[in-house]
């Protein structure tokens, strides 16, 4: 809310205010800036506004359900019809083979919280610093079955012999097993701008300066942080009398986007009668520090001995380990927010942001579906170049969504 400072001029000749002039001839008590003094008795002196004067501290919080870009993933888990033969079973590219699990996953919407403040420096409201903070909780989505009679299986592509292939979880007097996978996404966000009012639509920043809108330019730094990982889990159980044992096998691909950069940007508040409506525009420019951490392990139980083996499925010896590089990152955002007067220094919030963040290196595009068998657990001798391999692939990442909330001035 704005609030005026008014000193005291003579009326006399040419030097009288239009607006007072406008308000004395009419003879009304409500209209111009002259409210509240009636006609019958107007006075020697008028008040006329000087330096206006603007709220100098805000503090907004926000409920957020945003929607982000799902994670691609190949088929990670593949069924097949009763009575299908073991070699046949849970193998991509026949006609009976069904994906329980894969494709893009991990696209429902999410909640999560926003913290918004500053305070101008200035008492003109010409210069202020900002600050804002915004989460989106842990996105997780999975899949798990456990035993019973359907068919279950991993599919992969077989180096050796060129063919596809399915490592098998559950089969009906083969194997009895379990598989749990998991997929998770975290987004987080903090700023530090600069905020400086352009003149002259400039919210009563200008002596001579009537209109109640004002356009800041922003400046300042932008650090954003996505966390996402896919991690697999089996505890198989040979059904075959002749070679019993067990088999827990756990791998995980995890990835880490950090931008640190310079932000720019403007925002522009329309201010109304006991509403106002922000259009915000920013642009951070900097680099994403991408890390790519793959592992995994197998444990096979025979005959009362336990072996650990390193590697799992698509974690194997040469795609293990942690990968780290930066890429030059342009992130941009816009944001929308209809805010209602309730108090004097209460407002009542509703909006829409959209932040597109390209460069991003995510779990499920780092996975190499070819895997030479020889790799497996117990391994073999292998005589050609291993697969899988790692190789960065990165993506676009897009979050969008709404919000809710409430904003003191003070």
């Amino acid at each position: 809310m704005q609030a005026q400072q008014y000193a005291v001029v003579p009326v006399s000749g040419t030097n009288l205010d239009p607006y007072a002039t406008a308000a004395y001839n009419s003879g009304t008590q409500g209209g111009g800036f002259l409210a509240g003094f009636p006609s019958q008795s107007f006075p020697s002196n008028l008040l006329v506004p000087t330096v206006a004067t603007q709220d100098r501290f805000w503090l907004r919080t926000d409920y957020i359900r945003w929607w982000a870009d799902g994670m691609e993933t190949p088929a990670l888990a593949t069924t097949s019809p009763t009575g299908t033969a073991q070699t046949d079973a849970g193998v991509l590219g026949l006609a009976n083979t069904q994906t329980l699990y894969g494709g893009e996953i991990n696209d429902e919407s999410t909640n999560g919280i926003r913290f918004r403040g500053g305070f101008f420096v200035t008492p003109a409201s010409a210069f202020g610093i900002e600050g804002e903070f915004f989460r989106i909780g842990s996105n997780e989505s999975g899949f798990s079955r456990d035993g019973g009679t359907q068919i279950l299986a991993r599919p992969f592509y077989r180096t050796d012999t060129d063919i596809e292939t399915s490592q098998l979880i559950n089969y009906p007097g083969v194997v009895d097993g379990s598989l749990s996978i998991g997929a998770s996404s975290k987004l987080n966000s903090y700023l530090v701008n600069g905020r400086i009012a352009l003149c002259p639509t400039c919210g009563g920043n200008c002596v001579t300066c009537r209109n109640t809108d004002r356009v800041d330019w922003l400046i300042g730094y932008r650090h954003i942080e996505l966390d996402e990982s896919l991690t697999f889990s089996e505890s198989l159980e040979s059904q075959l009398t002749a070679a019993p044992g067990t088999i827990n096998l756990n791998e995980a691909f995890r990835t880490s986007n950090e931008f640190d950069g310079l932000q720019l940007g403007v925002v522009y508040q329309a201010n109304l009668e006991r509403i106002w409506l922000e259009s915000l525009l920013r642009v951070a420019v900097g680099t994403t520090s991408q890390t790519v951490s793959i592992n995994g392990n197998t444990t096979i139980t025979e005959s009362g001995v336990t072996d650990d083996y390193t590697g799992g499925l698509y974690a194997q010896r040469d795609n293990s380990g942690t990968f780290s590089r930066d890429e030059f990152t342009m992130v941009p955002e816009v944001g929308f927010t209809l805010g209602v007067h309730l108090t004097s220094c209460l407002d009542a919030t509703v909006g829409y942001t959209l932040l597109y963040m390209p460069n991003v290196a995510r779990p499920g595009d780092q996975i190499d579906r070819d895997v030479d068998p020889d790799l497996l657990a117990p391994p073999g001798v292998v005589t050609s170049p291993s697969r899988p391999e790692f190789r960065f692939i990165q993506n676009d990442y897009v979050a969008h969504g709404l919000s809710i909330g409430g904003q003191l001035r003070f």
